[in-house]
Protein backbone atom coordinates (compact mmCIF):
# COMPACT_ATOMS: atom_id res chain seq x y z
CA UNK A 1 0.00 0.00 0.00
CA UNK A 2 2.87 2.36 0.67
CA UNK A 3 3.77 2.31 -2.97
CA UNK A 4 0.31 3.36 -4.24
CA UNK A 5 1.02 7.13 -4.36
CA UNK A 6 4.11 6.45 -6.48
CA UNK A 7 2.10 4.31 -8.89
CA UNK A 8 -0.59 6.99 -9.11
CA UNK A 9 2.05 9.62 -10.01
CA UNK A 10 3.40 7.40 -12.80
CA UNK A 11 -0.12 6.79 -14.18
CA UNK A 12 -0.83 10.54 -14.19
CA UNK A 13 2.46 11.22 -15.97
CA UNK A 14 1.72 8.63 -18.67
CA UNK A 15 -1.81 9.98 -19.07
CA UNK A 16 -0.49 13.52 -19.43
CA UNK A 17 1.96 12.44 -22.12
CA UNK A 18 -0.75 10.57 -24.02
CA UNK A 19 -3.07 13.56 -23.90
CA UNK A 20 -0.44 15.99 -25.03
CA UNK A 21 0.89 13.87 -27.91
CA UNK A 22 -2.09 14.36 -30.28
CA UNK A 23 -2.02 18.11 -29.68
CA UNK A 24 1.61 18.26 -30.80
CA UNK A 25 1.57 15.85 -33.70
CA UNK A 26 -1.76 17.00 -35.05
CA UNK A 27 -1.08 20.77 -35.11
CA UNK A 28 -1.99 22.11 -38.53
CA UNK A 29 -3.59 18.81 -39.57
CA UNK A 30 -6.65 18.17 -37.40
CA UNK A 31 -8.35 21.36 -38.61
CA UNK A 32 -7.54 20.68 -42.27
CA UNK A 33 -4.80 23.36 -42.41
CA UNK A 34 -1.40 23.03 -44.05
CA UNK A 35 1.75 22.47 -42.04
CA UNK A 36 3.73 25.58 -41.12
CA UNK A 37 6.04 26.49 -44.04
CA UNK A 38 9.77 26.07 -43.53
CA UNK A 39 12.11 29.05 -43.66
CA UNK A 40 13.37 29.71 -47.21
CA UNK A 41 17.06 29.24 -47.84
CA UNK A 42 18.37 32.40 -49.51
CA UNK A 43 21.71 33.49 -50.95
CA UNK A 44 22.41 37.16 -51.77
CA UNK A 45 25.16 38.29 -54.13
CA UNK A 46 26.38 41.37 -55.97
CA UNK A 47 28.82 41.96 -58.85
CA UNK A 48 29.80 44.47 -61.52
CA UNK A 49 30.03 43.07 -65.02
CA UNK A 50 32.68 44.25 -67.44
CA UNK A 51 30.28 46.22 -69.64
CA UNK A 52 29.21 48.23 -66.56
CA UNK A 53 32.78 49.18 -65.65
CA UNK A 54 33.15 52.92 -65.32
CA UNK A 55 29.51 53.34 -64.28
CA UNK A 56 27.72 53.09 -60.93
CA UNK A 57 25.65 50.12 -62.05
CA UNK A 58 25.84 46.82 -60.18
CA UNK A 59 24.00 43.52 -60.60
CA UNK A 60 22.58 41.97 -57.44
CA UNK A 61 20.25 39.11 -56.72
CA UNK A 62 18.56 36.82 -54.23
CA UNK A 63 18.92 33.14 -55.12
CA UNK A 64 16.33 30.65 -53.94
CA UNK A 65 18.38 27.82 -52.44
CA UNK A 66 15.32 26.03 -51.08
CA UNK A 67 12.68 23.65 -52.41
CA UNK A 68 9.62 25.93 -52.65
CA UNK A 69 8.84 29.03 -54.70
CA UNK A 70 9.42 32.46 -53.17
CA UNK A 71 8.58 36.03 -54.16
CA UNK A 72 11.04 38.90 -53.80
CA UNK A 73 9.37 42.30 -54.15
CA UNK A 74 11.96 44.84 -52.89
CA UNK A 75 15.66 44.84 -52.18
CA UNK A 76 18.51 47.15 -51.27
CA UNK A 77 22.12 46.99 -50.13
CA UNK A 78 22.94 48.36 -46.71
CA UNK A 79 26.53 49.39 -46.09
CA UNK A 80 28.04 52.37 -44.34
CA UNK A 81 30.49 52.96 -47.22
CA UNK A 82 27.99 53.81 -49.99
CA UNK A 83 24.35 54.81 -50.26
CA UNK A 84 22.05 52.45 -52.16
CA UNK A 85 18.41 52.99 -53.18
CA UNK A 86 15.63 50.47 -52.61
CA UNK A 87 14.76 48.70 -55.88
CA UNK A 88 11.27 47.28 -56.59
CA UNK A 89 11.22 43.84 -58.21
CA UNK A 90 8.45 42.15 -60.22
CA UNK A 91 6.04 40.25 -57.98
CA UNK A 92 6.72 36.94 -59.70
CA UNK A 93 7.48 33.45 -58.37
CA UNK A 94 11.16 32.54 -58.06
CA UNK A 95 11.59 28.78 -58.24
CA UNK A 96 14.25 26.62 -56.58
CA UNK A 97 17.77 27.43 -57.84
CA UNK A 98 16.44 30.56 -59.59
CA UNK A 99 17.55 34.12 -58.83
CA UNK A 100 15.55 37.30 -58.45
CA UNK A 101 18.10 39.58 -60.14
CA UNK A 102 18.07 43.36 -60.31
CA UNK A 103 20.24 46.34 -61.27
CA UNK A 104 21.14 48.88 -58.61
CA UNK A 105 23.17 52.08 -58.90
CA UNK A 106 25.07 53.19 -55.84
CA UNK A 107 24.76 56.79 -54.73
CA UNK A 108 26.94 59.10 -52.67
CA UNK A 109 29.94 57.66 -50.85
CA UNK A 110 30.52 58.14 -47.12
CA UNK A 111 34.11 59.31 -47.03
CA UNK A 112 34.57 60.74 -43.53
CA UNK A 113 35.52 57.41 -41.95
CA UNK A 114 36.22 53.82 -43.08
CA UNK A 115 33.27 51.42 -43.24
CA UNK A 116 32.90 49.44 -40.04
CA UNK A 117 30.96 46.35 -41.05
CA UNK A 118 30.35 44.09 -44.04
CA UNK A 119 27.58 44.88 -46.53
CA UNK A 120 24.22 43.15 -46.26
CA UNK A 121 21.27 42.80 -48.60
CA UNK A 122 17.85 43.64 -47.18
CA UNK A 123 15.03 42.08 -49.20
CA UNK A 124 11.29 41.65 -48.80
CA UNK A 125 10.73 37.93 -49.37
CA UNK A 126 7.19 36.55 -49.23
CA UNK A 127 6.08 39.78 -47.58
CA UNK A 128 8.71 39.65 -44.85
CA UNK A 129 11.85 41.79 -44.58
CA UNK A 130 15.00 39.70 -44.36
CA UNK A 131 18.61 40.77 -43.83
CA UNK A 132 21.03 38.52 -45.71
CA UNK A 133 24.83 38.28 -45.74
CA UNK A 134 25.98 39.68 -49.08
CA UNK A 135 28.43 37.68 -51.18
CA UNK A 136 30.58 40.01 -53.32
CA UNK A 137 31.68 38.07 -56.39
CA UNK A 138 34.82 40.16 -56.82
CA UNK A 139 36.45 40.50 -53.36
CA UNK A 140 37.09 44.12 -52.41
CA UNK A 141 34.81 45.47 -55.17
CA UNK A 142 32.68 47.70 -52.94
CA UNK A 143 35.72 49.14 -51.17
CA UNK A 144 37.29 49.97 -54.53
CA UNK A 145 34.10 51.60 -55.77
CA UNK A 146 33.86 53.63 -52.57
CA UNK A 147 37.49 54.78 -52.92
CA UNK A 148 36.82 55.75 -56.55
CA UNK A 149 33.63 57.64 -55.62
CA UNK A 150 35.45 59.50 -52.83
CA UNK A 151 38.22 60.44 -55.28
CA UNK A 152 35.59 61.68 -57.77
CA UNK A 153 33.99 63.75 -55.03
CA UNK A 154 37.36 65.27 -54.15
CA UNK A 155 38.16 66.00 -57.82
CA UNK A 156 34.74 67.60 -58.37
CA UNK A 157 35.56 70.13 -55.66
CA UNK A 158 38.94 70.87 -57.27
CA UNK A 159 38.22 70.88 -61.02
CA UNK A 160 35.88 69.76 -63.79
CA UNK A 161 37.16 67.53 -66.59
CA UNK A 162 35.23 67.58 -69.87
CA UNK A 163 35.83 66.25 -73.38
CA UNK A 164 34.61 68.59 -76.13
CA UNK A 165 34.67 67.11 -79.62
CA UNK A 166 34.24 68.57 -83.08
CA UNK A 167 31.19 67.71 -85.18
CA UNK A 168 33.35 66.59 -88.11
CA UNK A 169 36.45 64.49 -88.66
CA UNK A 170 39.70 65.61 -90.26
CA UNK A 171 42.84 64.03 -91.62
CA UNK A 172 45.98 64.48 -89.52
CA UNK A 173 49.33 63.03 -90.72
CA UNK A 174 47.51 60.90 -93.27
CA UNK A 175 44.92 59.40 -90.84
CA UNK A 176 41.31 60.28 -90.11
CA UNK A 177 40.53 61.52 -86.59
CA UNK A 178 37.79 63.21 -84.66
CA UNK A 179 39.50 66.21 -83.04
CA UNK A 180 38.63 67.74 -79.71
CA UNK A 181 39.85 69.29 -76.49
CA UNK A 182 40.09 68.04 -72.96
CA UNK A 183 38.98 71.01 -70.85
CA UNK A 184 40.01 71.16 -67.19
CA UNK A 185 38.52 74.07 -65.21
CA UNK A 186 38.88 75.33 -61.67
CA UNK A 187 35.56 76.18 -60.03
CA UNK A 188 35.39 79.53 -58.26
CA UNK A 189 37.68 79.52 -55.24
CA UNK A 190 39.57 76.32 -56.14
CA UNK A 191 43.35 76.50 -56.39
CA UNK A 192 44.43 72.84 -56.66
CA UNK A 193 47.17 71.88 -59.06
CA UNK A 194 45.64 69.40 -61.52
CA UNK A 195 47.57 67.26 -63.99
CA UNK A 196 46.42 65.22 -66.98
CA UNK A 197 48.82 62.31 -66.64
CA UNK A 198 47.73 60.05 -69.51
CA UNK A 199 44.85 59.15 -71.82
CA UNK A 200 43.10 55.82 -72.35
CA UNK A 201 41.12 54.54 -75.31
CA UNK A 202 39.32 51.26 -75.92
CA UNK A 203 39.99 48.09 -77.89
CA UNK A 204 39.26 49.78 -81.23
CA UNK A 205 39.32 53.54 -80.48
CA UNK A 206 42.45 55.52 -79.64
CA UNK A 207 42.58 58.75 -77.62
CA UNK A 208 45.88 60.56 -78.07
CA UNK A 209 47.37 64.05 -77.62
CA UNK A 210 47.24 66.10 -80.81
CA UNK A 211 50.78 67.31 -80.24
CA UNK A 212 53.53 64.74 -80.54
CA UNK A 213 56.45 64.41 -78.15
CA UNK A 214 56.27 65.54 -74.53
CA UNK A 215 52.64 66.71 -74.49
CA UNK A 216 51.86 64.88 -71.23
CA UNK A 217 51.59 65.49 -68.40
CA UNK A 218 49.65 68.70 -68.94
CA UNK A 219 49.10 70.89 -65.89
CA UNK A 220 46.45 73.31 -64.71
CA UNK A 221 48.36 75.41 -62.13
CA UNK A 222 46.74 77.02 -59.08
CA UNK A 223 46.66 80.54 -60.56
CA UNK A 224 45.00 79.59 -63.84
CA UNK A 225 41.27 79.09 -64.45
CA UNK A 226 41.27 76.70 -67.41
CA UNK A 227 43.42 74.25 -69.36
CA UNK A 228 42.46 73.29 -72.93
CA UNK A 229 44.38 70.24 -74.06
CA UNK A 230 44.02 69.25 -77.78
CA UNK A 231 43.30 65.55 -78.42
CA UNK A 232 42.46 63.23 -81.31
CA UNK A 233 40.20 60.18 -81.40
CA UNK A 234 40.79 57.64 -84.12
CA UNK A 235 41.04 53.99 -85.03
CA UNK A 236 43.46 51.66 -83.25
CA UNK A 237 43.68 49.72 -86.56
CA UNK A 238 42.25 46.56 -84.96
CA UNK A 239 40.09 45.25 -87.75
CA UNK A 240 39.85 41.58 -86.78
CA UNK A 241 36.40 40.11 -86.20
CA UNK A 242 37.03 39.54 -82.51
CA UNK A 243 37.92 43.19 -81.83
CA UNK A 244 35.09 44.59 -83.92
CA UNK A 245 32.40 42.14 -82.85
CA UNK A 246 33.22 41.38 -79.22
CA UNK A 247 34.16 44.82 -77.89
CA UNK A 248 31.92 45.45 -74.85
CA UNK A 249 33.42 48.85 -73.99
CA UNK A 250 33.97 50.39 -77.40
CA UNK A 251 33.28 53.94 -76.22
CA UNK A 252 34.70 53.75 -72.70
CA UNK A 253 37.51 56.28 -73.01
CA UNK A 254 39.28 57.96 -70.13
CA UNK A 255 41.65 60.61 -68.86
CA UNK A 256 43.94 59.85 -65.94
CA UNK A 257 44.14 62.86 -63.65
CA UNK A 258 46.15 63.64 -60.53
CA UNK A 259 45.65 66.16 -57.76
CA UNK A 260 48.67 67.14 -55.69
CA UNK A 261 49.02 64.79 -52.75
CA UNK A 262 46.66 62.15 -54.15
CA UNK A 263 46.96 59.08 -56.40
CA UNK A 264 46.20 59.28 -60.11
CA UNK A 265 42.54 58.57 -60.81
CA UNK A 266 40.59 57.58 -63.86
CA UNK A 267 37.95 59.95 -65.24
CA UNK A 268 35.55 58.33 -67.72
CA UNK A 269 34.72 60.72 -70.57
CA UNK A 270 31.13 60.22 -71.81
CA UNK A 271 30.30 60.50 -75.50
CA UNK A 272 27.04 61.56 -77.13
CA UNK A 273 25.22 59.35 -79.62
CA UNK A 274 26.32 61.65 -82.48
CA UNK A 275 29.97 61.42 -81.39
CA UNK A 276 29.76 57.62 -81.22
CA UNK A 277 28.36 57.54 -84.76
CA UNK A 278 31.21 59.72 -86.02
CA UNK A 279 33.78 57.43 -84.39
CA UNK A 280 32.06 54.33 -85.75
CA UNK A 281 32.43 55.87 -89.20
CA UNK A 282 36.15 56.45 -88.66
CA UNK A 283 36.69 52.81 -87.64
CA UNK A 284 34.59 51.41 -90.52
CA UNK A 285 36.43 53.48 -93.12
CA UNK A 286 39.77 52.41 -91.63
CA UNK A 287 38.83 48.72 -91.72
CA UNK A 288 37.27 48.57 -95.21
Amino acid sequence: MASAPGHRRIRWLVLALLLSAPACSGAGHDDGGDPAPSEPRLVASIAQFRFDEGTRRLKAGVTNDGDAEIRVTRATVEWDGLDFPTVPLPDEPVGPSQTAAFTVEYGEPRCSRPPEGPPTLVAVVDGRSRRLPLHVDNPGLLNRLRAKACAEQRLDRAASVELRLSDRTEVVAGEEYLPGRLVVRHPVGATDRVQIVSLGGSVIIDLVPRAAGDALPATLPPGRRELRFPVLLGSVHRCDAHALGQSSQTFLISAYVRLDGHPTQRVVLPLTTAEKELLNGVVKRDCH
